[in-house]
């Protein structure tokens, strides 16, 4: 049975822990390690991990040091994925770390050349690459069966309120400490969705991102945004538009539409199923046999080419790589963070019975991007304003421009 050691076991860990719980019943894998600081504070989860025969350490060098584990799990914030990676790498280990890689280009670099320096595999846990559903969907654009891919949508209304945003140092924010952050609806909750869409076009010639056009608002007293509209164009000319918001009451879960030549293609991410209605009328539907078990598709996957029964991740930093640049270039096209007056927002209560700021309308402006594929300012919202867009080619360093240094300064 693989033995993974993760680092932490609180905030999103905490789920890492759970999944990997069910993965030993299964017989695929363990959790054989964990990294706990505050001993104090997770005192009973310690007493748990402990008495299911899993060592805990204070460092993450002491885990590397003493051994015993064959996957390091970086589920930490999105500050540390980098830094704790590479380190794994260094003393010899594969690594699966949460998404996004990082919130830079140059730090998703570094550990690629981490990764090709040690002869290492780094994995990236987007969970709905690792799924039967995304799996068929790529093969069917790969095969040609649908023509070319022409555009694509993914629309998200996650309402997403105070208690959200103090949940840990770096949610809302630009920086933790002096690394950036860059946290907010595309960057971080509803990635996947973007990272869908970048994986489906890259299964084609040309599916390389060619430029990004973006615009990102704040609702909230939050320093980075909290809606975002992103357009990204590839260079075999293919659009994608992915448009989401956390200011809003009403949740809209994720859908994605694909439009190609010879079909479309409607994705649910509440089940996990597709349909692809071909041009002559034909139907093919796919629907994920166990929904419930996406989130643990990763641990699972990367457990398997860890025992040598797979030949390499699904979502490695090749496949990962591009929602960073997607995100970069969307900061560097919006300019930085556009604040949305206060005479459209209102003020609501989250689900969680915290505060929540709310964007006037934006339940219907985001239902009419789904259908008409228009940015935000297209759509005439009246605290929209529309951007240029920017070229991928050449770009190597967040941010691109002193002006974007100084719009995003002192947060």
């Amino acid at each position: 049975m693989i033995r993974y050691g993760v680092v932490g076991v609180g905030g999103f860990a905490a789920n890492w822990v759970r999944w990997l719980g069910g993965l030993e019943a299964a017989g695929a894998a363990r959790l054989a390690a964990a990294v706990v600081r505050d001993r104090a504070k997770y005192a009973a989860e310690v007493e748990a991990l402990s008495g299911r025969g899993c060592r805990v350490y204070a460092t993450l060098e002491e885990m590397l040091a003493e051994g015993g584990i064959d996957v390091v799990g970086v589920p930490t914030g999105i500050a540390q994925h980098v830094p704790l990676s590479a380190r794994a790498m260094e003393a010899g280990y594969n690594v699966l770390v949460e998404k996004p890689i990082s919130a830079t280009v140059q730090e998703a670099r570094a550990l690629r050349e981490a990764q090709v320096r040690t002869g290492r595999w780094c994995a990236v846990g987007f969970q709905f690459i690792y799924s039967p559903t995304i799996q068929w969907l790529r093969e069917q654009l790969a095969s040609g069966r649908l023509g070319a891919l022409r555009q694509a949508r993914a629309v998200i209304g996650w309402p997403r309120g105070a208690r959200y945003y103090g949940r840990n140092p770096w949610a809302g924010r630009l920086r933790q400490g002096g690394a950036w952050v860059l946290d907010g609806p595309a960057t971080n909750a509803t990635a996947h969705h973007l990272e869908n869409m970048l994986y489906l076009a890259a299964a084609q010639e040309g599916g390389a991102i060619a430029s990004v056009r973006a615009e990102l608002y704040r609702a909230g007293p939050i320093a980075s945004y909290d809606t975002s509209c992103i357009e990204v164009l590839t260079e075999g000319g293919a659009r994608l538009l992915h448009v989401a918001s956390h200011a809003l009451k009403e949740a809209l879960e994720p859908v994605m539409e694909i439009e190609c030549e010879r079909g479309l293609i409607h994705w649910e991410a509440a089940d996990n199923s597709a349909v692809i209605r071909y041009a002559d009328g034909r139907e093919e539907r796919r629907a994920d046999p166990d929904p419930d078990e996406v989130h643990a598709r990763p641990l699972a996957q990367v457990a398997r080419v860890a025992a040598g029964l797979d030949p390499a991740p699904l979502c490695g930093l090749a496949e990962a790589e591009p929602h960073v640049l997607a995100i970069d270039l969307a900061f560097e096209s919006s300019g930085g963070i556009a604040t949305i007056g206060s005479e459209h927002v209102a003020q609501g209560t989250a689900g969680d019975g915290s505060a929540l700021a709310c964007v006037k309308g934006i339940e219907e402006l985001l239902r009419r991007a789904l259908a008409s594929g228009c940015m935000l300012s297209e759509l005439a919202a009246p605290w929209a304003r529309g951007t240029q867009a920017v070229a991928a080619r050449g770009y190597g360093s967040f941010p691109g421009s002193e002006a974007l240094a100084h719009a995003l300064g002192g947060t």
